[in-house]
């Protein structure tokens, strides 16, 4: 099984590609859908994603994709937006314009899953006095499918955790506290905004399957999107993609069953 995770920056053009500084549109995620269809990725697992929001041509960009690859999918909002663009909390994860989460799948899904994951409202980052001095940090959502493979079912989530470290460590205890409700070998990929060596102690029962950086795009120098598998081993060290979209790279593993 191949899986792929990117945060797709709602598929803006990359500081490196030759349309850098305009704005995501049809065209960019269609751009997209073929370099990912060149990787034949079995599992998608997109971040920082649209649906039908103005700025980015009002694309269903997961439907989008898809369609595109021949996947199933489901997309999870964590956010809504309002008449003038503003963006509010997500009062349900189906919605029929928003931002957030998305799963792809070439196998059949059992059933998708959903939790919500708290954020910890507006934190002081800088000087009090200053509207820079503050930070938004908003709730979040985790998205699981159990996917239907040759081997029997296999559980994959994932997840866009907060900025903030001490609430980042938190939402991931969730999501691995909800992953291990599901059945069979598990994966939880995304972009869950920490390094390495402060997933590894957090992880309890998992291992890495994709080391590699990821963040910028253009200039990667550290590692922040992650690939985790529990009964799952990677063939190979994983590898890093860099689209024509988005400021993180991809990350990609091809792993298989433990015996």
């Amino acid at each position: 099984m191949r899986v792929l995770t990117l945060n797709v920056k709602h598929f803006l053009p990359a500081a490196t590609a030759a349309d850098a500084g305009s704005r995501a549109s049809r065209r960019t995620v269609r751009r997209a859908a073929a370099e990912i269809a060149e990787l034949a990725p079995d599992v998608v697992l997109l971040q920082e994603v649209d649906k039908r929001h103005p700025r980015s041509g009002g694309v269903d960009q997961a439907g989008a994709l898809a369609g595109a690859l021949g996947m199933r999918h489901r997309f999870a909002a964590n956010l809504v937006f309002g008449p003038a663009g503003l963006a509010v909390p997500a009062p349900r994860s189906e919605v029929s314009r928003g931002y957030g989460l998305a799963l792809l799948s070439r196998y059949p899904v059992r059933s998708w899953h959903v939790r919500p994951l708290r954020g910890s409202g507006l934190r002081r980052v800088g000087p009090w006095w200053t509207a820079r001095g503050w930070w938004p940090d908003v709730d979040r959502v985790f998205l699981a499918g159990v996917l239907l493979t040759e081997v029997g079912p296999v559980s994959v989530g994932v997840a866009h955790l907060s900025v903030m470290v001490d609430t980042a460590r938190g939402q991931l205890a969730t999501c691995l506290d909800s992953m291990r409700t599901l059945p069979g070998p598990a994966l939880l990929g995304g972009d869950l905004n920490l390094p390495p060596s402060r997933v590894a102690p957090l992880a309890t029962g998992y291992s890495s399957l994709a080391t590699a950086h990821t963040f910028t795009n253009a200039r990667p120098r550290k590692q922040i999107d992650h690939l985790l598998g529990a009964g799952l081993v990677a063939d190979g060290p994983g590898r890093a993609h860099h689209f024509s979209v988005s400021d993180h790279a991809g990350l990609s593993a091809d792993v298989t069953l433990v015996s």
